[in-house]
Order: structure tokens, then sequence, then C-alpha cells
């Protein structure tokens, strides 16, 4: 994966947030996809299809993540910072 976190606002929160909620905001921060599906995230992250719905939904109420629909109309997930 290809970075560039530092002007990122969560970096400067991330003792707030889990281990695994960690993973799934690098994963939303990499600079080759600005939009991810789900099963993509859990693929870059090792961690299971539930356990990544869950912390989209919970970081989804934070207003850290914004989900959209692709061109084959599936859910994908990208960082408000970087998508608005």
């Amino acid at each position: 994966m290809s970075f560039s976190v530092e002007n990122l606002s969560w970096v400067r929160e991330l003792p707030k947030f889990t281990d695994d909620e960690q993973k799934v905001l690098l994963a939303l921060s990499d600079d080759r996809y600005e939009w991810r599906t789900k099963r993509g995230i859990a693929r870059v992250t090792g961690l299971e299809d539930d356990r990544v719905e869950s912390i989209l939904a919970a970081l989804m109420t934070a207003d850290l993540v914004r989900p959209s629909f692709s061109q084959q109309r599936e859910v994908i997930y990208g960082l408000e910072e970087r998508v608005h």
C-alpha cells in the first residue's frame, strides 16, 4: 500500500481508535484508491467481513467514512475528507 497520511485529520486522533479501526482507516488512506469495497478492505486488513462492516458503520457514524456506489452498483467506501 502507498500512504500519505500525515495530512489526514484522523491521524491526529490516532490513540482514540482501536487497532482494527486503524487498519480500516489505513486501508482507506491508501493513495492508490479513492474508494474501496468492503471486500477489498477486508483483504488488505486481514479482518473478517462482518468486523469490517461493523467498523465501517462506526466510522460512518463518526463522519469519517462515506459510502457510495460503484459503476457496478456495489457499495464502496471512502474517507470523508478525501472524497467530499
